[in-house]
């Protein structure tokens, strides 16, 4: 019996797939994804209260066979929302998050802790679909709920604001006919010894593959790791330099000068109030100040406490550290990334827009030096 979650794997490599089943003590899950898992799961019980006072399928922790009957029993008792709704059928299991009615008809909504659906979401709402009508019910639509990129909180999250959804109804319809053939070629993979599926791409796209770490150990991958390690590594040497550019660059940008980087973090549920899903939140900067070139940089910084919204703090210091000198001083950056942070702390903290918008009017891009000035030949570099 395949589960939908062997199933994608199988679609992204049929190693992983057998790993899955015979060598689970391999895996290997990296800081970042089991929070991207803890997302999904907090994503997946918010979800529920988008269609409340709903039934969950599930009897044990897992969906299993009892989870199947439970939700017979449910559909036959009149249950219009059923939660972790399983079903099988050609081999192959799958727990819906959502079933819900709509005008007395059965609609599918697989929740993901994404703002948008994604192309490795269309595959899986095709077999979700697949499965569910060959268990003979039949299902009017089917589609992703995600966060609603536009949703600000204000208080405590409002589930029906948090998340919106679109039907992928049309979209799943090109993979159906492949997954009786990708059924039965997974399968197969299980009847045979591990498979040798040399290491590339896939290994992390459109996800990190969580048995990359023991791939990477075995020995018919050892010839792409020694190509890989062999390839021209980069380099420092400037192949065009244009020193009136650069002079005219420093002429325009004289002492005093502060040096600014910022620092983000992302929550797929917002955290704070005037925030968004996945907003980049500025909780850190780190900021130099230099009188001219003979004294030596200043340093100051802000690093937020990690309970409290950081922003407003982070605001109030970088106003006072930015005044260190009457002249003010053009304020490097590389690229626009601090520019870009500043405006949407503009947007969330209107009542500083007057401070705010002076210190965007002294920021000056550093890589302006680079891409126009200096050119560099890099070498492309593969990689994991």
């Amino acid at each position: 019996m395949l589960s939908k979650s062997r199933y994608l794997k199988g679609l992204k490599c049929q190693k992983a797939l057998w790993l899955n089943k015979y060598k689970k003590e391999e895996v290997f899950y990296s800081e970042s994804t089991k929070q991207v898992f803890s997302v999904g799961n907090t994503a997946g019980d918010l979800a529920q209260q988008y269609f409340p006072n709903g039934k969950l399928a599930l009897v044990d922790d897992y969906a299993n066979s009892k989870s199947i009957t439970r939700t017979k029993e449910l559909i036959a008792s009149g249950v219009t929302t059923i939660y972790e709704a399983t079903f099988a059928a050609e081999s192959t299991l799958v727990a819906l998050d959502i079933l819900h009615q709509i005008d007395g008809k059965w609609h599918a909504f697989e929740v993901k802790s994404t703002n948008s659906a994604k192309p490795e979401h269309i595959r899986d709402a095709a077999i979700q679909y697949f499965v569910m009508t060959n268990a003979g019910i039949e299902i009017a639509d089917i589609s992703i709920m995600y966060f609603n990129r536009d949703y600000i909180k204000q208080g405590e999250i409002i589930p029906r604001e948090l998340f919106t959804y679109e039907s992928v109804f049309s979209r799943i319809q090109s993979y159906l006919p492949e997954i009786p053939e990708n059924i039965a070629t997974f399968l197969e993979v299980y009847q045979h010894e591990e498979p040798t599926v040399l290491i590339g791409e896939h290994c992390t796209k459109p996800y990190a593959c969580e048995f990359a770490n023991y791939c990477l150990t075995l020995k018919e991958n050892q010839p792409i790791l020694e190509e890989w390690e062999n390839e021209p590594k980069l380099s420092t040497k400037v192949d065009y330099k244009n020193t009136k550019g650069i002079e005219l660059f420093l002429t325009d940008n004289p002492y005093p000068i502060y040096s600014l980087d910022f620092e983000s973090i992302q929550h797929g549920v917002p955290k704070y109030d005037n925030s968004r899903p996945y907003q980049q939140i500025t909780f850190q900067y780190s900021l130099h100040y230099q009188k001219d070139a003979n004294s030596k940089p200043i340093h100051f910084e802000f690093l937020g406490n990690e309970t409290d919204d950081p922003r407003e703090r982070l605001i109030i210091q970088m106003i006072k550290d930015l005044k260190q000198d009457s002249n003010m001083g053009k304020i490097l950056m590389y690229s626009s990334f601090e520019k870009t942070m500043i405006t949407q702390l503009i947007r969330d903290f209107p009542k500083y827009t007057k401070e705010l918008a002076l210190i965007i009017d002294r920021l000056v891009d550093l890589g302006i030096v680079f891409r126009r000035y200096i050119k560099q030949q890099l070498p492309k570099i593969r990689g994991l």
